[in-house]
This record gives structure tokens, C-alpha cells and sequence, in this order.
């Protein structure tokens, strides 16, 4: 059984929302869920976020199927994220208004015990074990991710850089955008995260089991969302919560469309 959490805040700083979010039970064990955070402008990254969640939805909803091999699964949701960079670079070429947005982007396919997650940028996805570990499955595209592979900064130093939030790397900025693609195991009692850096930025590493248990236990991310404001909700903020329990799925509200903190 999948349970499925979500929600979105356009923080406390911010005018707008460009964070956007969907998810889809497409069988008994099959699901997914993908998050945008755009940048470009208040109106250029709120719709790159909306078209890229839009398409990716779209297209995992057509091509997506029970039991499909790794490499088709690969293929599918690797598709869809050249498909989304495609009509995001498309809007802004046709747009000098639009020139330059783009957005991060994280879909994730919930397939039996597996996971399957394609991203682009610095939106995160973090699993948490039945026995309480956490661990981030994804690593940033970012200059501070890059200063610290090469040695040149710490952790510490990297969670007050000055450039911590430039990404390397995003959705609709160039013709073409490199994707990282990974698989992990997902055991009964497993959870997963999927978020923007409005929250990650927030929860102190180590942190998440108690709660990711609240979310759950509440069936809601409000937690998460208030832990962040309290902080100063500097960001817009989005969270999507998925444990996997036994049996069928249970626990998800249907989407219609992407979601937004607009909606809230």
C-alpha cells in the first residue's frame, strides 16, 4: 500500500508560488509524483514550473505500466524530462518576456519495492528506512555541491556559502539537459520525500524521521510546511510524502493537475 501526502506554501517572503507539484496512482503498486521549483521571474518560473509538471504528468500517465522493466521504466521518465526542457526552452525562445526561465525538476516512480528517480537541479529526494535511517538519495546541481566534490569547501561552510542556491543545471534553460536517473530499494514501513530547497533548508540533517512520522501519523505535510515558516519561510515550500505499507493503495487523494501553494 502507498500512501501518498502532499502540499505547497508560498512561504513567507515571496509574493508568488513557483514551486508546483502533481502525483498519480496509476495501479496497485504503481505511482509517482513529480515537483518543479521554477526561477526566471515571478511569471516565467511559476510557468515553467507548471508546464514542466504538466508534461511530465501527461506523459507518465499515457506510457507508464505495471511490472515494466527498469530500462523502459528508465526511458519513459527520462523522455518525459527531455520532453518537458523542450517545451520550456520552446515558451521562452517565442517569449523575450520569458527569456531565461527555467525550473528544477524531481519525478519519482513508485513501482513494487523500487523507486526510480530522474531529476534535474537541486530539488531533493531522501528516504527514510522503517528503522528510522535517512538518507539523501539525490546530490545537488550546484556550484556549492561542486566546491564541495573538489575539496575547496566543507559541509559547514557549504550551508552558508554565499552561491548556495545557484544551480548548475535546469529544465528549459538550453536546447538539451542532462538528467540524473537512480534506483533504490523501497521496503514496507519505507518513506520517501520528495521537496524544494525552501524546506531542505531547514531540517537540520538527521532530523527527518520524527517528522516524516507526524506527516504520516496526521496523513499531511503541514508540519513539514510550518516547520519551514517558522524558520522564515524565506522560499516557497513543497513537500510530497510517500510510504510504502502492504497490500494496495490507500491514503492518496486524486490530482487534477499540477498544485500549487496558490491553491492553499
Amino acid at each position: 500500500m502507498l500512501s501518498i501526502y502532499a502540499g505547497s506554501d508560498t512561504g513567507r517572503v515571496r509574493k508568488s508560488n513557483q514551486d508546483c507539484y502533481d502525483y498519480k496512482i496509476l495501479g496497485k503498486e504503481l505511482a509517482f509524483a513529480v515537483l518543479c521549483d521554477g526561477m526566471g521571474g515571478q511569471n516565467g518560473g511559476q510557468l515553467a514550473a507548471e508546464k514542466a509538471t504538466d508534461f511530465v504528468t501527461e506523459m507518465l500517465s499515457r506510457d507508464l505500466r505495471p511490472g515494466m522493466a527498469e530500462t523502459s521504466l528508465r526511458s519513459i521518465v527520462l523522455s518525459a524530462v527531455a520532453g518537458a526542457n523542450a517545451l520550456v526552452y520552446d515558451i521562452s525562445r517565442k517569449n523575450a518576456e520569458l527569456a531565461g526561465m527555467g525550473t528544477t525538476l524531481i519525478a519519482a516512480v513508485f513501482d513494487g519495492g523500487h523507486v526510480f528517480v530522474a531529476y534535474v537541479g537541486d530539488s531533493r529526494a531522501y528516504h527514510l528506512s522503517a528503522a528510522g535511517e535517512e538518507t539523501q538519495l539525490t546530490k545537488d546541481h550546484t556550484v556549492v555541491q561542486m566546491l564541495l566534490d573538489i575539496g575547496e569547501i566543507d559541509r559547514e561552510e557549504a550551508q552558508r556559502h554565499p552561491k548556495r542556491h545557484y544551480i548548475t543545471r535546469a529544465v528549459g534553460v538550453a536546447s538539451t539537459v542532462e538528467a540524473d536517473f537512480l534506483e533504490h530499494p523501497l521496503e514496507p514501513g519505507d518513506t520517501i520525500l520528495l521537496c524544494s530547497d525552501g524546506l531542505y533548508h531547514y531540517v537540520e540533517a538527521g532530523s527527518l524521521a520524527g517528522h516524516l512520522r507526524e506527516s504520516l501519523a496526521a496523513k499531511s505535510v503541514d508540519n513539514l510546511i510550518a516547520l519551514a515558516n517558522q524558520a522564515g519561510g524565506s522560499d516557497n515550500i513543497t513537500a510530497v510524502v510517500v510510504c510504502r505499507e502492504s497490500g494496495g493503495i490507500a491514503g492518496a487523494r486524486p490530482q487534477n493537475g499540477p498544485r500549487t501553494g496558490e491553491e492553499n
